[in-house]
């Protein structure tokens, strides 16, 4: 008999002789990493897009913990777009063609964008700070 482990959404649940691990970016569920649903921008490959700003977001989570404040709409903006910008110099993603601006406003647009990415944000600091 195989026996199951506890699990809520995508994440495994900590055994009772196991500790329990930091969420990731990508298990806060359907809230998209790609900035195509908030600024139209679109880069390729999709897969490198998504887990280096998984990353990213950790990273943006360390600092928020360290330094006991939470970013500005507009740093966090400009980290973002800095972030990609920089990623398609350094040769891992190459930016094509935006989307019409009424592409990603219709989706989230970019405050709702932000606004998901800073609940990860907040949900790692949280997970950090119970440790």
């Amino acid at each position: 008999m195989i026996s199951q482990q506890p699990t809520t959404g995508n994440r495994r649940l900590a055994t009772d002789d196991e500790k329990p691990r930091p969420p990731s970016p990508m298990e806060f569920g359907s809230m998209p990493l790609d900035p195509v649903y908030g600024w139209g921008l679109v880069f390729e490959p999709v897969e490198t897009l998504i887990s280096e700003t998984a990353a990213y977001i950790e990273q943006l989570a360390r600092e928020v913990y360290e330094r006991g404040e939470e970013f500005s709409d507009q740093e966090l903006e400009e980290r973002f777009l800095s972030f990609w910008e920089g990623l398609v110099e350094e040769g891992k993603l190459r930016r094509l063609p935006d989307r019409p601006p009424e592409f990603g406003r219709a989706i989230l647009g970019p405050r709702r964008w932000l606004r998901a990415q800073r609940i990860r944000i907040r949900r790692l600091v949280a997970y950090w700070q119970e440790q």
